[in-house]
């Protein structure tokens, strides 16, 4: 009977670790809309860029002149001498205004209107509205030529998503917003009223 109980003991024992190790891996892996949780600098899909294009000289152009941009949409290079006013947007901007709202420190939150659905669009109209509400810059735009359902821009950085990842979407604010070469200190960009 003693062998038993250890046998039982033993079971008990072995189950209790596997529960405990699939709640460490719920725990942690749970990463609400959007999957399981990844730092957002192990994303296979994070772009950054660390280059020419997103020194602190970047030109200004004349007011009206397209930039010829490296990758569509832009994470960096020449852009307007204006910044678009940080807000959503139902029409695509310029990019060249959209990039000088990222030289002071906007994240921009690109979306294929084609690709998200009503209630998606909504998700993230909810979460763009809550960093305007907390006075971070921030461009909610839709761009049709994405490909991806959604892109994340901010200043030397893009990271393409296939839905709207809450929890990826708030750590790319936490660890890129205001991570420019003139940060919002600086002038930021205004709020569009």
């Amino acid at each position: 009977m003693r062998q038993r109980r250890v046998g039982l003991s033993s079971s008990v024992a072995t189950a209790l670790a596997l529960l405990a190790l699939f709640a460490a891996a719920c725990s942690s892996g749970s990463g609400g809309a959007g999957g399981s949780y990844v730092n957002i600098h192990d994303r296979a899909e994070l772009e950054l860029y660390d280059n020419e294009h997103t020194t602190s000289t970047q030109i200004h152009l004349p007011v009206g002149v397209t930039a010829d941009y490296t990758v569509i949409p832009p994470y960096g290079e020449e852009h307007s001498p204006i910044a678009l006013a940080c807000g959503i947007y139902s029409a695509t901007p310029t990019f060249e205004m959209v990039v000088h709202a990222m030289e002071h420190g906007a994240v921009v939150l690109w979306y294929a209107p084609n690709e998200l659905t009503d209630d998606s669009l909504a998700s993230l109209t909810e979460i763009a509205s809550n960093h305007l509400n907390d006075n971070h810059y921030v461009i909610q735009a839709p761009y049709g030529g994405l490909d991806s359902p959604l892109m994340l821009v901010a200043w030397g950085v893009r990271l393409p998503l296939p839905a709207v990842e809450a929890r990826a979407i708030e750590q790319f604010f936490d660890e890129f917003h205001d991570d420019a070469p003139e940060p919002v200190a600086a002038g930021g960009c205004s709020t569009a009223s």
